[in-house]
């Protein structure tokens, strides 16, 4: 009976228009992204990417490069001459390391690694790290492999930079898929039977919530293989196994990208529970379907526009605990540590502990709302 009980929520939410037309919307719009992605000349680029495959990033193929670079308003600027685009995948590792304002002249004068090396300094004492914190980073960088080898890294690096979205597709899936779980029953007037049932509240709970997390865990996997399958087909995944600081040049993570891709992916399926639990919470709390997604939409929009100053070091190290900061890759450049027990964590380590912690008080929580409800209420 209670197995029955489970299919039948499982199959409200699997379809219902309003779910299917969600899920479907946001696959078609991945899909659409990763496709994108690739230009119109992607198989030249791809080509010209591997011409590059093998060779050490060091001051030769700098050199090499000079020739290669626009001229605008009398000085270089970081893009490539016709002809010279088997240089271009070299321009998204510059980028970051060399800022807005590209100064050929001081790029060569200081070197690549050596303003690698002020730039996270620069940002280490913005972000007000202390000397155990800036140690235990020296640490870390010491074990990073250094010239950088150049291998063709595309479709990894694409799936890793795309992460960023996901974390608020799932959240928006979770806003209008999940937020009447719980509230339908009082819109439809069937509370009154349904509390009253003879498997009592705790179980129909129990019920409704595993069928919730089913239903956004299987939208989850559908999101993502919407974009890994097109970024397989495209690019390949050759060069997962290569350095994060390929795609992330300011990270100090001695890690590769795909570790950090299952990082990422970890932390995708993580947030979509927490997604889900909080978001059934708000359901059993508020009662109200409507109020629920427009509570969501509202911390969705906050959670893409608002920035927390250097000046709260704590307040921000909070704040960049969010899902979809982490997923941005954000976490893989952000130095602040947590310190536990003698030892330091970075957030993206720490996430899953925290994103486990507020699910379980959000399931604890909602049945407890739960079981309190009233007949009529």
């Amino acid at each position: 009976m209670l197995k029955t009980i489970y299919l039948f929520e499982l199959k409200k939410l699997f379809f219902s228009r309003v779910n299917m037309i969600a899920v479907a919307g946001v696959i078609v719009i991945v899909v659409l992204l990763a496709v994108s992605s690739a230009s119109q000349d992607q198989p030249a680029s791809m080509k010209s990417a591997k011409e590059l495959d093998g060779r050490i990033v060091d001051e030769n193929l700098f050199d090499e490069l000079k020739p290669a670079l626009k001229e605008g308003n009398g000085s270089v600027i970081l893009q490539v001459k016709e002809g010279y685009e088997k240089y271009a995948p070299l321009l998204p590792m510059i980028r970051p390391v060399s800022g807005d304002e590209f100064d050929f002249a001081r790029f060569q004068r200081i070197g690549f690694y050596e303003l690698r090396s002020q730039r996270i300094r620069q940002r280490m004492e913005k972000q007000r790290l202390t000397e155990a914190e800036m140690a235990y980073w020296d640490a870390m960088e010491a074990e990073v492999r250094k010239p950088f080898p150049y291998h063709y890294h595309s479709g990894p690096a694409n799936l890793l930079r795309s992460f960023q979205a996901l974390g608020f597709f799932i959240l928006l899936l979770s806003a209008v898929g999940l937020s009447g779980v719980y509230a339908r029953e009082t819109a439809d007037k069937m509370n009154q039977l349904l509390l009253c049932s003879r498997h009592g509240k705790k179980t129909l709970y129990l019920i409704k919530f595993a069928a919730g997390i089913t239903w956004i865990l299987t939208a989850a996997v559908l999101v993502i293989l919407a974009l890994f399958i097109p970024y397989s087909l495209i690019y390949g995944m050759e060069g997962a196994g290569e350095m994060l600081q390929l795609v992330k040049p300011l990270s100090m993570l001695p890690y590769t990208i795909d570790q950090m891709l299952a990082v990422c992916l970890v932390i995708y399926l993580l947030a979509a529970v927490l997604f889900a639990s909080v978001t059934m919470l708000l359901s059993v709390i508020t009662q109200n379907a409507l109020a629920v997604t427009c509570g969501l939409l509202g911390y969705l929009i906050v959670d893409l526009f608002a920035a927390v100053p250097d000046r709260f070091p704590l307040l921000q190290m909070i704040w960049g605990f969010r899902p979809n900061e982490i997923l941005m890759n954000t976490g893989f450049v952000n130095y602040r540590l947590i310190h536990i027990a003698g030892r330091f964590f970075t957030n993206w380590q720490a996430a899953p502990v925290i994103y486990t912690a507020i699910s379980a008080a959000a399931f604890a929580a909602a049945g407890w709302s739960y079981r309190r409800l009233q007949v009529g209420k």
